[in-house]
Protein backbone atom coordinates (compact mmCIF):
# COMPACT_ATOMS: atom_id res chain seq x y z
CA UNK A 1 0.00 0.00 0.00
CA UNK A 2 1.49 3.33 -1.03
CA UNK A 3 1.83 6.12 1.49
CA UNK A 4 -0.53 8.36 -0.49
CA UNK A 5 -3.39 6.02 0.46
CA UNK A 6 -2.90 6.28 4.22
CA UNK A 7 -4.65 8.42 6.80
CA UNK A 8 -1.87 10.26 8.55
CA UNK A 9 -3.20 12.96 10.83
CA UNK A 10 -4.89 12.49 14.18
CA UNK A 11 -7.53 14.98 13.06
CA UNK A 12 -8.47 12.73 10.12
CA UNK A 13 -8.72 9.66 12.35
CA UNK A 14 -10.94 11.50 14.84
CA UNK A 15 -13.27 12.68 12.07
CA UNK A 16 -13.75 9.13 10.76
CA UNK A 17 -14.33 7.78 14.29
CA UNK A 18 -16.85 10.57 14.99
CA UNK A 19 -18.99 10.48 11.83
CA UNK A 20 -18.18 7.03 10.42
CA UNK A 21 -20.25 3.89 10.25
CA UNK A 22 -18.80 0.58 11.40
CA UNK A 23 -18.87 -3.05 10.32
CA UNK A 24 -17.23 -5.89 12.18
CA UNK A 25 -15.89 -9.40 11.78
CA UNK A 26 -14.04 -11.68 14.16
CA UNK A 27 -10.64 -10.41 12.89
CA UNK A 28 -11.21 -6.74 12.07
CA UNK A 29 -13.51 -3.77 12.52
CA UNK A 30 -14.03 -1.39 9.60
CA UNK A 31 -15.10 2.23 10.12
CA UNK A 32 -15.80 4.31 7.02
CA UNK A 33 -16.84 7.87 6.24
CA UNK A 34 -17.05 10.15 3.22
CA UNK A 35 -13.83 11.98 2.45
CA UNK A 36 -13.48 15.68 1.71
CA UNK A 37 -11.18 15.01 -1.23
CA UNK A 38 -11.50 12.66 -4.21
CA UNK A 39 -9.15 9.89 -3.13
CA UNK A 40 -9.28 6.86 -0.87
CA UNK A 41 -7.46 7.03 2.46
CA UNK A 42 -6.98 4.05 4.76
CA UNK A 43 -5.79 3.98 8.36
CA UNK A 44 -4.77 1.01 10.47
CA UNK A 45 -5.23 0.82 14.22
CA UNK A 46 -3.51 -1.89 16.25
CA UNK A 47 -3.87 -1.65 20.02
CA UNK A 48 -1.04 -2.19 22.49
CA UNK A 49 -3.15 -5.02 23.89
CA UNK A 50 -2.11 -7.09 20.86
CA UNK A 51 1.55 -7.13 21.80
CA UNK A 52 4.80 -5.21 21.74
CA UNK A 53 5.86 -2.97 18.86
CA UNK A 54 7.37 -5.82 16.87
CA UNK A 55 4.10 -7.80 16.92
CA UNK A 56 1.96 -4.72 16.21
CA UNK A 57 4.11 -3.71 13.25
CA UNK A 58 3.96 -7.25 11.87
CA UNK A 59 0.16 -7.11 12.05
CA UNK A 60 0.18 -3.73 10.26
CA UNK A 61 2.50 -5.05 7.51
CA UNK A 62 0.22 -8.04 6.94
CA UNK A 63 -2.88 -5.81 6.83
CA UNK A 64 -1.23 -3.44 4.34
CA UNK A 65 -0.23 -6.37 2.13
CA UNK A 66 -3.75 -7.81 2.27
CA UNK A 67 -5.30 -4.40 1.46
CA UNK A 68 -3.14 -3.61 -1.57
CA UNK A 69 -5.16 -5.63 -4.15
CA UNK A 70 -8.40 -3.97 -2.96
CA UNK A 71 -7.24 -0.34 -3.37
CA UNK A 72 -8.28 0.07 -7.04
CA UNK A 73 -11.66 -1.53 -6.25
CA UNK A 74 -12.67 0.81 -3.40
CA UNK A 75 -15.06 3.66 -4.20
CA UNK A 76 -13.56 7.14 -4.41
CA UNK A 77 -14.06 9.81 -1.72
CA UNK A 78 -13.81 7.33 1.15
CA UNK A 79 -11.85 7.29 4.40
CA UNK A 80 -11.52 3.88 6.04
CA UNK A 81 -10.02 2.72 9.32
CA UNK A 82 -9.33 -0.96 10.01
CA UNK A 83 -9.04 -1.88 13.68
CA UNK A 84 -7.29 -5.17 14.43
CA UNK A 85 -8.83 -7.57 16.93
CA UNK A 86 -7.04 -10.20 19.03
CA UNK A 87 -7.50 -13.21 16.65
CA UNK A 88 -5.72 -11.41 13.80
CA UNK A 89 -2.35 -12.21 15.48
CA UNK A 90 -2.66 -15.92 14.68
CA UNK A 91 -4.77 -15.70 11.52
CA UNK A 92 -3.63 -17.01 8.16
CA UNK A 93 -3.02 -14.40 5.46
CA UNK A 94 -5.90 -15.79 3.37
CA UNK A 95 -8.26 -15.36 6.35
CA UNK A 96 -7.26 -11.71 6.67
CA UNK A 97 -7.86 -11.15 2.95
CA UNK A 98 -11.28 -12.83 3.12
CA UNK A 99 -12.21 -10.76 6.16
CA UNK A 100 -11.26 -7.51 4.41
CA UNK A 101 -13.23 -8.52 1.30
CA UNK A 102 -16.26 -9.43 3.41
CA UNK A 103 -16.18 -6.15 5.34
CA UNK A 104 -15.79 -4.01 2.21
CA UNK A 105 -18.73 -5.80 0.57
CA UNK A 106 -20.83 -5.54 3.75
CA UNK A 107 -20.21 -1.78 3.88
CA UNK A 108 -20.81 -1.57 0.07
CA UNK A 109 -17.51 0.22 -0.49
CA UNK A 110 -16.45 -1.72 -3.58
CA UNK A 111 -17.03 -0.27 -7.06
CA UNK A 112 -19.68 -2.00 -9.13
CA UNK A 113 -18.40 -4.20 -11.95
CA UNK A 114 -19.98 -3.11 -15.21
Amino acid sequence: MKRCYSLKRNKEFKRVYRIGKSQGSHLLVLIHAKSKDDSVHIGLSVSKKLGNSVKRNRIKRRLRAALTPFLPLIKEKTNIIFIAREPVKDAEFSEITKSIDKLLKKASLLKQND
